[in-house]
């Protein structure tokens, strides 16, 4: 139990420490093979109060899903929670280790209870849904982009009136 805490917290500590700058500067699509990168809520408008019972919340959803296999979420949700969380560690400023301590420890220590999955489970939807609400999503621009319909012509595609056609032939054949 104690070597997963100090792993924790150096994952954490390794995710705090990324500058924000890169990670916003890669685009909506990410780098290839890079994570997936989702829409973030902004948290810039969140109080104090507000921010922490947020990273309270996220702590112990981050805890369940980890934990429950029944509450598992996708790629896209785990993303929307864990760029959030990282979001409030900024606002807050936190410290790896003082977000170890205050929020991750507490939030595992609900898995002491043999019903936490039961009684917790169904509220990691929730929180998901809080953030979608806020303005984050669980897919990535270009797979929330409308995609043209199979067999659609794209732009660029579009079909030209016979005289352009005639045109373009006459020219290639020119040259």
């Amino acid at each position: 139990m104690r070597t997963l805490r100090i792993i924790s917290a150096v994952l954490m500590a390794a995710g705090a420490t990324m500058p924000l700058g890169s990670a916003l500067a890669q685009g909506a699509e990410g780098i290839p093979g890079d994570r997936l990168v989702v829409p973030l809520p902004d948290v810039s408008g969140l109080n104090d109060a507000q921010a922490t019972q947020l990273a309270h919340e996220l702590a112990r959803a981050n805890v369940i899903t980890s934990n429950c296999p029944e509450y598992d979420v996708d790629d896209g949700a785990w993303q929307l929670m864990t760029g959030t969380t990282d979001a409030l560690t900024r606002k807050l400023a936190l410290d790896p280790i003082t977000y170890d301590r205050e929020y991750f420890r507490p939030a595992f220590a609900v898995m002491d209870d043999p019903q936490a999955c039961a009684d917790l489970g169904p509220g990691v939807q929730d929180t998901v849904d809080k953030l979608v609400a806020m303005g984050g999503g669980t897919k990535s621009a270009t797979q929330a982009a409308p995609q043209p319909a199979q067999g659609a012509p794209t732009p660029g595609d579009e079909p030209q009136d016979s005289a352009a056609q005639d045109n373009a032939s006459r020219n290639d054949a020119a040259n």
